[in-house]
């Protein structure tokens, strides 16, 4: 999947999960059930126009909702990006949650005017500044849900 990664930064969680699933005979499970919870949890970002941490997204230049016809940000007029979400199985020990379009990481991360080069005209690429508009991520609910998942699986008899 050419889509993007995502580190925890929180080590305490991120020591907590990754001990619980080392101690799971078969993690794979878990990290199916991780994978689908956080695909529809950044899905649904796609509504609230929120990033993982709660805060809004930036909003689209006049420019931009001109040529779009709509202020929505990340909605194209395919509505695209939102719709390619989807989870991988990197092995049997992690998941990767992101999606295939090749314009994710520039939402993701924000990208600088003239940052992918020039058109043949000599135009910057993008014309912009795009800023980060972070969609990709692990919010405090999907930390929550990630370890009631962890912890039904640790369960005997499960």
């Amino acid at each position: 999947m050419a889509g993007i990664t995502i580190t925890l930064d929180d080590s305490q969680f991120s020591r907590w999960l990754h001990t619980a699933l080392r101690s799971l005979n078969n993690p794979a499970d878990a990290l199916m059930e991780i994978g689908e919870v956080l695909t529809q949890s950044t899905q649904n970002r796609f509504g609230t126009k929120k990033a993982p941490d709660g805060s809004g997204w930036a909003p689209n230049s006049p420019v931009t909702i001109a040529i779009k016809g709509h202020g929505s940000q990340l909605r194209g007029k395919s509505k695209a990006l939102g719709d390619t979400i989807h989870y991988q199985m990197d092995g049997a020990q992690a998941v990767q949650v992101g999606s295939n379009m090749v314009y994710a990481a520039v939402q993701q991360f924000g990208q600088p005017k003239g940052a992918s080069g020039r058109t043949r005209r000599g135009a910057p690429i993008p014309w912009g500044d795009i800023p980060p508009r972070p969609f990709v991520g692990v919010s405090a609910e999907d930390e929550t849900r990630i370890m009631e998942i962890v912890t039904d699986y640790l369960r005997p008899g499960h």
